[in-house]
This record gives C-alpha cells, structure tokens and sequence, in this order.
C-alpha cells in the first residue's frame, strides 16, 4: 500500500515518517489550512527528504508563476492539484515540468467519475477526499462504497484516515493504492511521532 503523509511543518516529525517507509510527504502551500507553510519552509524542510519519496507540493489554485517559484525554489517532484484547476492548465505545467509527478484530487460527489475521466490521461495518480468548501482538510470521511466501480485508474482514500478506518477500508475490497493521511497521525492539530510510527508499521509491516 502506497502511504502519503501530508501537512507536515517541522523536520523531525518528516524524519519519523522517512524512517517508517512513507511513500510520500506533502505540505500545504493554501494559506486557508491550518497546516500551511510558506514556499521558503518548504525549501528547507524538503531538503533532506530522499527524491526516491514523492516530495508533494499539495496547491489550491495557485497561477503558473507561482508554480514555477515553488518548483525552482525547493525540491519537490510532485505537484497535488486540490483546487478548481483545469486540464488545460495542468497540461501547461506537465509541459515546462515533464519531471514533475502528477496527482490531482478530487471531491467524492457526484461529478467522481467524470471527473476522473477528464483528468485520468494527464494525473499519475488520484486522491479521492470528502468534499468541502475549504478543498479538503476536514478530518471527516466520506462513504467509501462510492470507490466500489473505481478499477482501473490508481487512487489514495483520503479523509480522516487513521489506522482504526483503514482495517474497516480493507474489509471492503476496494482498488485503492493506498492511503492520504494528515489528522489521523496527529494529536490536538501536531503531528504525533508515535501516530506515524504506529500507522506505517501496520501498513508498511
């Protein structure tokens, strides 16, 4: 199972979920979350992060410039496109970036399907969250059942994932690749070095 940890702001607990087996390390460049941190600390946090892991930029919206800042200015290879942008858009910066991994995600409502069907040529892998007008961050879950017709596409649950959801997740059969975690490995809004430890270790074995 592919593992992303996601809204990290301090090098220690990066160096926890490094040490565990993280697939992927993500950090929040939307101002609106409570897990934001600046293109500058995304610098220095990511520089020590091995390039075998998907170093994610997680972006809502930003313009192509501002894209371009935080791909020159830190070392990041994936970009998770969680807000309202286009095909088109993301096409443009696959183009200047052909080295950049791909993930987009997407609200588990109604447009699911079709919207993966627009995105599916162009994003290398798909996170499926529970919907918000915040793009996300809520903590809650949503009913996995949906995911049930997903079969051929790759793609992370994510939503208050902690590992008591992940044992129900695995009764279910589901295709997921795996997991996006960020409030299920804290404890009050910090991330919790024992949490991340005990979550990869049942996951990751």
């Amino acid at each position: 199972m592919f593992i992303k940890c996601c809204g990290f702001q301090d090098e220690a607990t990066i160096e926890t979920a490094v040490q565990n087996k993280a697939d992927a390390i993500g950090f929040i460049t939307f101002p609106k979350s409570k897990r934001y941190v600046s293109i500058e600390d995304i610098g220095t946090l990511s520089e020590r992060i091995p390039n075998y892991i998907d170093i994610v930029a997680v972006v809502v919206n930003l313009s192509f410039a501002e894209i371009e800042r935080l791909v020159e200015q830190t070392s990041i290879n994936t970009i998770q496109f969680h807000g309202d942008e286009t095909i088109d858009f993301i096409k443009q910066i696959k183009g200047k970036y052909p080295h950049i991994k791909i993930y987009k995600a997407l609200p588990a409502n109604d447009s699911l399907f079709n919207n993966i069907k627009t995105f599916q040529d162009d994003v290398d892998l798909f996170l499926i969250d529970t919907p918000s007008k915040n793009y996300g961050g809520t903590g809650k879950s949503y009913d996995w059942s949906l995911l049930n017709e997903i079969k051929d596409i790759s793609y992370l649950i994510a939503g208050g994932i902690n590992v008591d959801k992940i044992k129900q997740i695995e009764q279910l059969n589901l295709n997921n690749a795996g997991y996006d975690i960020s409030s299920g490995i804290e404890t009050n809004g910090q991330k919790d070095h024992n949490k991340i430890e005990t979550l990869l270790t049942y996951v990751k074995g």
